[in-house]
């Protein structure tokens, strides 16, 4: 039998006559599987950062990661090492084919594991280690609910003390956060529930929870409302301390609270149902006293109440989707367009959302399917963008509109910018973009295009919103927008061509802006949000929230141009959405001067009084009058007093139409009329100050109680009642007796007295109707 040398077999770590002693030289790894459309996990300040795993913010949600090896050698690629993380490291044979190796080694388990790697060759040189980290994350959140116990929650419970708690399995993405919850079947906003505005008796509570992978779940608690006098008690308490119940009616229903814990319970309970039907604000608070008090009146009587069987269950959940990595091509251009605009974005070392080269893209779409062109100014897209467009006016003014795609940052707009042409030369970009507005120009601020500027006052105007900051949440809520809440999009003025898709109330998902100044002071409000929908939300933060008006959208005619925001569309989702579509395209549109729409502001119309008044067009005595009918009609506005609003809005245009007839005082006259329409949306839209029902006179026997009441419409009404004593012809507030009904017992001397409600809100205040009371003895 021949020996053959051991030389010449190749044994690890004898010399080849063909090795050279370099070592392997290494590929970087790849991952598998690949997801069929690259994420877009957002950008540094100098590259994009696609991702092809198959989960979110490079995570992979199944179970397995193949990491795929290969390396070449002068000779033969005899295996890789491999190590995971602090695990013992792992040789994996190579798969020879020439002088390239391959192999491929699975991953299992959830793990955020740095990868080494390297390449043996047959003589035992080993190369150069590199790294890859590797994510896997296949559990969802986890829901639990531990302040309920077994399954039952007292009516009084406060909404803090059953929040459920969200929790992600370890080792995980984390992130978890409520994406939906719906109560008895029904979705609502994902806030603290009030046991309070549920009914005795059984329930169900689902919430859908996302962690940062992707993954979902749904849990779904049903429990059992309970009720007892205690409940009632501490419900009482705090609809007086909310000032929902007045403190006199308060004590008479807690005294009826007391006679139920210490004497006839029956009879004390029904007597507090019937006074609590009279005298609590018709709602929930109304139902849950009357509704527990016959409750218990039913266990006193002997109804047996069943049981509800509780618990939680868990099913598929929606987790948040994958952002699908598209960034703007080469410039629009059409063969005959209608117009053109500008699209940029914010300088090198601002924060650059995420949303950016999404949106450039749609708009690019929405420029090719509507016979416009469209430029790009954007640093991660030098290929496809112009020079710098702010160098000259005259580069400038070949765009009918600009569209700052959240063009953050102080220096969007530099005073002294080194030219492109010769950099010892400074451009005053602030001075172009002013002349171009002034010169007609329109202006179009998406998102963050309002974090910008901030020592620049002309610009904070025509932006029409300076940032202030926003809230927060998990970062399972929505893929690269980890602030982003759920909330109510309110559509305020559905008559521009930006807002009529809009359903007048409508849930979004985005990042919620708060301003530093109130945009409603200066700007044409199209839509604003309900704080209410996502203040206190769980899981999240509103930031330093606006209060009862937030503007969120709106558009205005300024310094000679036009200009049109929407600070909404940091959740890509929004930019894909048809209704935002169309309102960015309206937008757009209306800034480039192709459509008109009602943008008029009170503000506009004030300096248009100056100007005339200045140039001697306007006479000192009507600009006087117009300038005390528009500042009335302001400051009616600003409170919300449409009526009032409209009424002053209509004295400003009478006086317009009866003394300016010139072909000069155009702009004036139509602006006029548009402040009239625009206060008429409002007014019809708005709340009036009104009672429901008025009080009705009674009679009643010598020590019963006589209820008056006078519900009223309106916004925050506040109530006091007034008493006229028999004989007087003066009225005198009663102490105390602040809500819509009023409870007297009566005695002989109030027979014949006399019983109204003085109603008010920021709008004005109204009386209602006298009822009298009649005492018969006994």
């Amino acid at each position: 039998m021949l020996t053959v040398p051991a030389l010449l077999l190749g044994a690890p770590g004898v010399a080849l006559a063909a090795e050279s002693g370099a070592a392997p030289v290494l590929d970087t790894a790849t991952l598998s599987p690949v997801a069929e459309v690259l994420n877009y996990n957002g950008a540094t300040t100098t590259a994009y950062t696609p991702s092809s795993t198959t989960g979110t913010n490079g995570w992979f949600t199944g179970g397995e990661v193949t990491l795929r090896l290969s390396a070449t050698d002068d000779d033969t690629v005899a295996s890789f090492r491999v190590t995971v993380g602090s695990d013992p490291a792992v040789e994996v044979p190579a798969v020879r084919n020439g002088a390239r190796g391959t192999a491929d080694y699975v991953i299992k388990g959830d793990r955020n594991s740095t990868v080494r790697y390297s390449a043996v060759d047959a003589a035992g040189n080993v190369s150069a280690a590199k790294t890859v980290t590797v994510r896997i994350d296949t559990k969802p959140p986890v829901a639990a609910w531990p302040g309920v116990a077994n399954g039952k929650v007292p009516h009084s419970a406060l909404a803090s003390s059953i929040t459920p708690t969200r929790t992600d399995p370890t080792p995980g993405s984390g992130g978890a956060a409520v994406r939906d919850m719906w109560i008895d079947g029904t979705w609502t906003y994902p806030l603290p529930l009030d046991p309070a505005t549920l009914s005795v008796g059984g329930h169900t509570w689902a919430v859908n929870l996302g962690d940062s992978a992707g993954n979902g779940a749904k849990y779904t608690l049903t429990f059992q409302i309970t009720t007892s006098v205690a409940d009632l008690r501490a419900l009482v308490q705090r609809y007086v301390a909310a000032g929902k119940v007045s403190s006199p009616n308060g004590d008479r229903l807690l005294a009826l609270l007391a006679e139920a814990d210490g004497g006839d319970a029956q009879a004390a309970l029904t007597r507090f149902g019937r006074l609590a039907g009279e005298v609590v604000p018709e709602g929930h608070m109304r139902d849950s006293l009357v509704k527990d008090a016959a409750y218990l009146v039913e266990e006193l009587r002997g109804v047996k109440h069943p049981d509800i069987a509780t618990g939680v269950t868990v099913s598929e959940g929606q987790g948040m989707a994958r952002y699908p990595f598209r960034v703007p091509a080469e410039p629009v251009r059409n063969a005959k367009p209608k117009f053109k605009i500008l699209l940029f974005g914010p300088k090198p070392g601002a924060f650059r959302h995420e949303h950016i080269p999404l949106t450039m893209s749609v708009i690019q779409d929405m420029g090719r399917a509507n016979n416009f062109d469209v430029d790009v100014y954007d640093y991660l897209s030098p290929d496809v963008s112009v020079p710098n467009p702010f160098e000259s006016i005259e580069r400038l003014s070949q765009y009918d509109a600009i569209v700052g795609v959240s063009s953050v940052g102080n220096d969007t707009f530099s005073t002294a910018r080194p030219s492109g042409a010769d950099p010892n030369v400074k451009v005053n970009e602030q001075a172009v973009l002013k002349q171009y507005i002034n010169n007609g120009g329109g202006f179009v601020a998406l998102h963050g295009a309002t974090d910008s500027m901030h020592q620049w006052d002309w610009y904070k105007g025509l932006a029409g919103g300076e940032f202030d900051n926003h809230g927060s949440n998990g970062g399972g809520i929505q893929n690269t927008c980890g602030a982003c809440n759920i909330g109510e999009l309110v559509t305020e003025d559905g008559t521009n061509p930006a807002t009529r898709q809009f359903p007048e109330k409508l849930k979004i998902v985005d990042e919620l802006y708060n301003w530093t100044f109130l945009p409603r002071e200066k700007v044409h409000v199209l839509q604003t949000l309900n704080e209410s929908t996502y203040v206190g939300s769980i899981g999240a933060g509103a930031g330093r929230i606006e209060g009862a008006d937030h503007p969120i959208s709106w558009c205005q005619n300024y310094d000679g141009g036009r200009s049109f925001t929407q600070a909404l569309l940091h959740n890509w989702e929004n930019t894909l959405d048809p209704l935002f579509q169309q309102n960015i395209l309206e937008g757009v549109k209306w800034a480039a001067g192709q459509t008109e729409a009602n943008c008029v502001t009170h503000d506009e119309l004030r300096k248009l009084v100056a100007a005339g008044a200045a140039d001697g067009s306007v006479g000192a005595d009507l600009a006087s009058g117009l300038s005390q009918a528009l500042g009335a009609s302001y400051d009616a506005y600003l409170v919300k007093d449409y009526a009032g609003a409209l009424a002053q809005a209509k004295t400003f245009r009478h006086l317009v139409d009866a003394n300016l007839h010139g072909p000069g005082q155009a702009t004036l006259r139509t602006r006029a009329d548009e402040l009239v329409s625009w206060m008429k949306v409002l007014d019809d839209k708005g709340a009036t100050l009104r009672f429901t029902s008025q009080p009705k006179s009674r009679a009643v026997g010598a020590g019963e109680d006589a209820v008056f009441s006078a519900p009223a419409e309106g916004r925050n009404v506040a109530y006091q009642w007034q008493v006229k004593s028999p004989g007087s012809a003066e009225w005198t507030d009663v102490a105390g007796q602040t809500s819509f009904a009023i409870v007297v017992t009566a005695t002989p001397e109030l027979s014949g007295s006399e019983y109204r409600v003085r109603v008010s809100d920021p709008t004005g205040e109204l009386l209602s109707r006298s009822a009298s009371l009649k005492v018969s003895g006994r």
